[in-house]
Formats: structure tokens, sequence, C-alpha cells
């Protein structure tokens, strides 16, 4: 089983992300927090554990109370995105689910992603597991729960802190390099393959599927 971030992987929610960045820095009175131009400023900010990365400016309570309030903000923005599944990879993932199954484990609400994915995905290519903030545990946590009932071998995320909780469950990890963080940030984390476009993940979906 391959499972998959969603955010920044398989949905292109980088603009969202961004004006939800902005609105909790402002309604959380965190000017600390540095003020980004556009959603190509996010590398700034999603640089390793998100909640650490940001105690460059606040306190890490602070921090955990911020990312808490932008998740709810981004599922309440998530009606007014123009597209769920990023293009190249429906297919892939129709195929995944046809044959050895996929997976997604994310830090966004679950009936957002489940409603981003059924805008492209029928019921049939739908991922097995959906596995999202709402459940208990860590990232790293859900990652080995799929490694040892399901037998997952891979994580792909967009992320240096996706590619942390990758290795802490013994999973491979695949970066993709289009996504919220910087290609400085995905090295940094070491992860075992970064792949640039969403259609070289595309490509190597179809491999794992022949």
């Amino acid at each position: 089983m391959l499972v998959f971030d969603f955010d920044g992987v398989l949905h292109d929610s980088r603009a969202r992300a961004w004006r939800c960045y902005q609105d909790a820095r402002q309604e959380l009175e965190l000017q600390k927090l540095p003020d980004l131009a556009d959603p190509d400023d996010l590398p700034v900010v999603y640089q390793g554990v998100l909640s650490a990365s940001l105690t460059r400016w606040i306190d890490f309570e602070s921090a955990e109370r911020f990312w808490k309030r932008h998740a709810e903000l981004t599922a309440l923005a998530a009606a007014d995105e123009p597209h769920g599944v990023i293009g190249e990879m429906v297919g892939p993932l129709a195929e995944l689910a046809a044959g050895p199954g996929y997976a997604v484990v994310t830090g966004s609400h679950h009936t957002t992603v489940h409603g981003l994915l059924a805008r492209d995905l029928p019921a049939e290519a739908m991922p097995r597991v959906l596995l999202s903030r709402d459940e208990p545990g860590s990232k790293t946590d859900k990652l080995r729960l799929l490694r040892t009932r399901h037998g997952a071998g891979a994580y792909v995320g967009d992320t240096g802190s996706d590619v942390l909780h990758a290795h802490a469950a013994g999973l491979t990890a695949i970066a993709v390099a289009y996504g919220y963080a910087s290609r400085e940030d995905l090295y940094a984390a070491a992860p075992d393959r970064i792949l640039s476009t969403p259609g070289d993940l595309a490509a190597y979906c179809q491999a794992r599927t022949t």
C-alpha cells in the first residue's frame, strides 16, 4: 500500500493555505509571525516540524494554537476551491485503488479531505483508509498503524516534517517538490526520493501498479 499526504501532494491548496495563514495571524494577533506576501512564501514557515518551526518567532503553545486555528479556517474555506485532486493524479489513484490500494494520512480535517477527493474520484477510486487530524495519534502513529495492519511501504509528503514522520514509522519517504516546503527543507530531512512534478508522482504510482 502507498500512503499519501493530501495538501500539497494530491491537492493544490497553497493559495488557500496562504490566505488562511494571513487570516489566522491577524485574528490571533500574532504579528511576530512573518507577513507572507503570497503563496510562494509558504516555505518560510513550512520547515521541519511545523509548530517547532514557528518558535523562531513565537512560543510553542502559541504555535500549536495557531496551527489549530489555521486548520479550522482552511476547512471552512475548502468549499471555494476550484479543484479537488490534481489532474495528473486522478488516473493513477484509480489504478492504485483497483490494485494494491492506497491510503491518505493528513493534518487536515476528515470531512474536508473526503469532500475534495470525492469531487474527482468515484467511490471505487477513493482511498482504502483516510486518517486525518480528527483521529487520535500523531502522524507517525498513523503511518506505523498502516505499515503493520496494511503493509504500507512508503509515504508521499511535501514537507520535511512528512519525511521525518515516514522514517520514524519505518516507511520509505517520498517527497514532492511542488508542495509547501522548499527543496532545501526537503533535502535537509533526507527523503529517499524527491519527485519534481505531479507528472513525476503519477509515473511513480503507475510503476507500482504494473
